[in-house]
């Protein structure tokens, strides 16, 4: 490649897409520390020319004058986006969208617009195009819709974590008539089963709390840095079960279960240290180490008669009631 190929290549890669942009004196002291010693009028001409073939814009309001891409622009690189690649940003598209920074999906709308051209042009017997139409991820249990979300809150809650910043909010409790004024420090955002998450700190209290997204009814970023509590880790936090709302302690699980409960978790442990030990009527005796939590009380439930707690014995009393109040309930809708 010649030396004034490869600065004129080297020259639209530091072209920013729009609303950025680089000056013609910009570019000149950038291509100069790479050993290019080239008039700032020669770049002038050669982003002139260019522009007719490339959706390149100069903005001429003030001085210096800006170069950049156009917000619509298809990406072009060397090499060329493949199909592998292209089908990564079709799936990133789909299951990443929502928890990305919006400048974030800004910058990549490009990338995922040439993704799809990529893929709709290819043949449709090509494995990745046909990837596309035979992968798809579910959640467990029934469809439910998502919440809706403001996006200007959204994008301020976004905006607060990827600087820091603590956040004016009007936040509707759950149950509550209407929203109340909380001024929160967001420490981070968990999507989990279509709900966004978000563990805080509330005025000046070091305690963790959770607040949804979709319960923000406004949003104003302030310039005050967010009061963290010391050590705060994320991975940890959501270890500790709170994020599947803690009832107690981590407990010692013990319960007869089927033997179609059995081979599930033969496949899918509750815990490293699960145990499954089979017993002479065809059942198996379970033995985990997991939290207390709602969610695992939701999933025993689940399982009715195909499960029995044995311990410890408040689970076991509490399941109890549980299942003598559902089976009052029917009794009493039979008449």
């Amino acid at each position: 490649m010649s030396d004034t190929v490869m600065r004129q290549w080297m020259m639209l890669r530091m072209v920013p897409r729009s609303p950025s942009k680089i000056s013609t004196i910009e570019i000149m002291n950038n291509l100069a520390a790479e050993s290019f010693i080239i008039s700032q009028r020669s770049i002038q001409r050669d982003l002139d020319k260019f522009s007719s073939i490339f959706p390149l814009e100069c903005d001429d309001r003030s001085k210096p004058f800006g170069w950049s891409w156009r917000k619509d622009a298809p990406t072009i690189d060397i090499p060329g986006m493949d199909s592998h690649t292209a089908l990564a940003f079709y799936l990133a598209e789909q299951h990443l969208e929502p928890i990305l920074p919006r400048e974030t999906v800004v910058k990549l709308n490009p990338h995922f617009l040439s993704a799809k051209k990529i893929l709709n042009e290819l043949s449709g017997d090509s494995g990745t195009t046909s990837w596309v139409n035979k992968v798809r991820v579910l959640r467990q249990g029934p469809d439910l819709s998502t919440p809706e979300i403001d996006a200007g809150v959204q994008e301020k809650v976004y905006t607060a974590l990827l600087l820091n910043k603590r956040l004016e909010v009007q936040y509707k409790k759950r149950g509550a008539t209407k929203a109340k004024d909380y001024t929160i420090s967001p420490l981070a955002l968990v999507l989990k089963n279509g709900i966004f998450y978000i563990p805080c700190t509330v005025f000046n209290y070091d305690d963790i709390r959770l607040m949804t997204l979709h319960r923000i009814k406004q949003a104003t970023l302030t310039d005050a840095m967010i009061d963290s509590p010391e050590n705060f880790d994320l991975d940890a936090y959501i270890q500790s079960g709170e994020l599947s709302f803690q009832v107690g302690d981590m407990i010692k699980l013990t319960a007869i279960i089927d033997k179609d409960v059995a081979f599930h978790l033969g496949e899918r442990k509750l815990s490293p240290d699960q145990t499954l030990e089979e017993q002479e009527d065809d059942t198996f005796l379970l033995q985990a180490t997991v939290n207390d939590t709602s969610e695992l009380r939701f999933w025993l439930r689940g399982y009715d008669e195909q499960i029995e707690v044995l311990e410890p014995k408040e689970l076991r009393d509490d399941l109890y009631r549980s299942a003598q109040a559902q089976i009052k309930k029917y009794e009493a809708s039979q008449g």
